[in-house]
């Protein structure tokens, strides 16, 4: 077992552990409205909330304006309607950028939900360069587990290369891309693959931005990841150890890297809404602590807990509330951040480790031996084994052999939620015609497309605008949500 704060930080990142500093409680939220979702954001920061996490629909994640055609019954629907610089102005209304840490639950439009950060804080009178966030912006796993893309792969991940360039250079308090291998084990990934889909993801992006001309470690020091957590409460800690571990030991072996801050990985860590289950709602609160718990044992930087009413709905406030109070219990009436390192020294854990860290060393050489985690899910290999991993998982057991939940329990899930229609909302589209032009001549040219966005931004481009200006030469489709 390590020692907490030392490579290969196995033990954590910090001497201190939580002693010197809690983990940041960020409770995903975005509902239909810009209106309704500052309402929300204001809620849970009153309710003690140290870190705000912005979910988005799934039009404005596949650059559809929300009166287009194929948003028709999406708009508002799994997080907050964002077409122009305004909405997200308003989603912050009262709100003070420079202050509180923001989390964008974007990827294919990241690009866009960026410039549009950056315009807003101008415009309230924040320096960007004061903004303090992250940037999920990541590609690999949504052609691997999620599926919300719109260009190909190349394009898509120069995209999110181009975010990650100029973050580095203008905006030093925002983490540019979040490296998911959360993702592939909501879709079926079990805990070592999803360990190794995130390291191998790791080797393409910095092997992109060293081909800019970046350096590995200066790269590095900006990446943050996005783990799960499941109901197996010690195995899940000892996931996030062998992560720690194995990701300093490849960015020292592999890349060179000697700063300290490029070797740790930083971790949020969300509860899986996969373990909860519909039937007997509130047997989720259980499923969902005993979770959390093991993202506090495993020493995440940044924890969501899902509320018991996800596996139907977007959060109500009651269900919101009591997912924000579990993580303060945690903190404040138990002993679990009392301690810097709570399970060094056990033997089960170290057996743990042990086991994990030689199935993630297999997956990590089978995904290299087929070319790279890229290679991969081009050949459809790599979904392959996440699908066959799916079916081996029974997900919840307990309480869901009824077919539906009972009445009084539907009453309390109506009772709270967020009633949304899902039609289309009319937007006014402004003429920026040459800051379009622009947007287009530099996607198409290879240069880095941010600056062009936030011009185009600035004069209220909407997403939708901004999504087909940089759609290449070559690709005439438009997205769809089917």
């Amino acid at each position: 077992m390590g020692i907490p704060g030392e490579f290969p930080y196995d033990a954590g990142l910090h001497p201190g552990g939580y002693t010197t500093r809690l983990w940041t409680m960020r409770q995903l939220a975005g509902l239909y409205s810009a209106e309704s979702t500052n309402s929300r954001f204001r809620y849970l920061l009153e309710m003690g909330e140290t870190g705000l996490s912005l979910a988005f629909d799934l039009p404005t994640q596949l650059g559809l304006d929300p009166d287009a055609p194929a948003a028709d019954g999406e708009v508002g629907r799994t997080g907050v309607s964002v077409a122009t610089v305004d909405d997200l102005k308003t989603v912050f209304k009262e709100i003070p950028l420079d202050r509180v840490s923001v989390s964008f639950t974007i990827n294919a439009t990241a690009p866009m939900l960026l410039a549009m950060w950056i315009v807003a804080a101008e415009e309230s009178d924040v320096d960007p360069a004061a903004l303090r966030g992250t940037l999920q912006n990541e590609m690999l796993k949504e052609f691997l587990a999620r599926k919300a893309y719109v260009y190909d792969l190349d394009t898509s991940v120069r995209y999110a290369l181009d975010v990650v360039e100029y973050c580095m250079e203008h905006l030093p308090g925002v983490n540019p891309i979040s490296v998911s291998g959360g993702h592939a084990r909501e879709a079926g990934a079990d805990a070592a693959l999803e360990v190794a889909c995130a390291l191998a993801s790791v080797d393409a992006y910095l092997a992109g931005m060293v081909e800019r001309g970046h350096s590995a470690e200066q790269v590095a020091s900006r990446f943050s990841f996005i783990f799960g957590t499941d109901m197996e409460v010690l195995k899940e800690a000892a996931k996030l150890r062998v992560a720690r571990r194995r990701y300093a030991e490849r960015m020292r072996d592999r890349w060179g890297v000697t700063a300290p801050r490029a070797m740790r990985l930083r971790a949020q860590v969300n509860t899986f809404g996969s373990a909860l289950a519909y039937q007997e709602p509130l047997n989720n609160i259980v499923r969902a602590t005993l979770q959390a718990v093991a993202a506090v044992l495993g020493g995440t930087q940044s924890l969501h807990v899902c509320s018991f009413d996800e596996a139907v709905q977007t959060p109500g406030p009651l269900g919101a509330r009591i997912a924000l109070r579990t993580q303060q219990i945690i903190a404040h009436e138990t002993d679990l951040a009392r301690y810097a390192d709570p399970l060094g020294g056990s033997h089960v854990i170290e057996g743990l480790v042990e086991e994990l860290g030689k199935e993630v060393d297999d997956w990590l050489e089978r995904i290299e031996a087929r070319g790279g985690v890229a290679a991969c899910i081009r050949s459809g290999w790599l979904e392959g084994q996440i699908e066959e991993l799916a079916y081996r998982d029974p997900g919840p057991t307990v309480g869901v052999l009824e077919t539906s939940p009972s009445e009084s329990e539907r009453r309390l899930l109506q009772s709270e939620a967020h009633t949304t229609t899902g039609g289309r909302r009319d937007i006014e589209r402004p003429d920026c015609e040459p800051e379009l032009t622009r947007l287009r001549d530099d996607a198409r040219a290879g240069r880095n497309i941010l600056p062009a966005l936030i011009e185009a931004v600035r004069r209220r481009a909407t997403i939708g605008q901004l999504c087909t200006a940089m759609r290449p030469a070559d690709d005439l489709s438009a997205p769809s949500l089917s």
